[in-house]
């Protein structure tokens, strides 16, 4: 059975009217909560200005979002909605990273397509509506480079929790580049995964 991406889209929206005074939300087994995405946004471009160098601030962030990635998507994996609803769609290994890239569209990330995967070696996730090269056209215009951090930590970590090694040693086995980007001018935004450099010399 194919990986039936509106089913799970259904089943967190529905699951996402549940929630305490905080507004945190108890699905799939991590705690959520509704977020600005023009304050994540501001919080994380202003950052980048204001440390002054975009590269070391690029790789703090993406650092960031790949750590996190990993624990979330783990903790969605060990939930009992990913086993009720999601693993009787999944026919092999891979099938995961679909999985996790719906989970990733219900939580309002932007609509991820699973491009190519190559198990164990490569992965490429296309988006063409992501928030953050959005929020980044929005008050600075365009960039010399990929302005994506989260989505391209998040990508790093369906690798690094399906092809890495066992949870919780495999975080950063893989690495992400965004080659095409909406603040550079292309049409969509391209996530490219491959194993990290150290990992190459195993």
């Amino acid at each position: 059975m194919a990986i039936d991406g509106t089913k799970i889209i259904n089943a967190v929206m529905e699951g996402s009217q549940i929630r305490d005074s905080k507004g945190i939300i108890p699905l799939f087994g991590v705690y959520l909560s509704l977020f600005s995405v023009q304050y994540y946004n501001a919080l994380s471009f202003d950052f980048e200005k204001k440390l002054g160098d975009s590269h070391q601030a690029e790789t703090l962030l993406v650092k960031a979002a790949q750590e996190c990635g990993y624990a979330t998507f783990q903790g969605i994996r060990d939930s009992w909605e990913w086993t009720e609803i999601i693993t009787p769609m999944i026919d092999k290994t891979d099938d995961q990273i679909s999985g996790f890239a719906s989970v990733a569209v219900a939580f309002g990330w932007g609509g991820l397509e699973v491009k190519e995967i190559l198990p164990h070696r490569r992965l490429r996730i296309r988006v063409r509506d992501s928030y953050e090269a959005t929020g980044y056209l929005e008050r600075y215009g365009t960039a010399p480079s990929g302005k994506c951090y989260l989505l391209r930590g998040m990508a790093a970590a369906f690798m690094d929790l399906i092809y890495g090694a066992d949870y919780p040693a495999g975080c950063f086995d893989f690495t992400a580049q965004e080659p095409l980007c909406r603040t550079k001018g292309d049409p969509y935004c391209e996530f490219v995964v491959g194993r990290s450099f150290s990992q190459n010399q195993v």
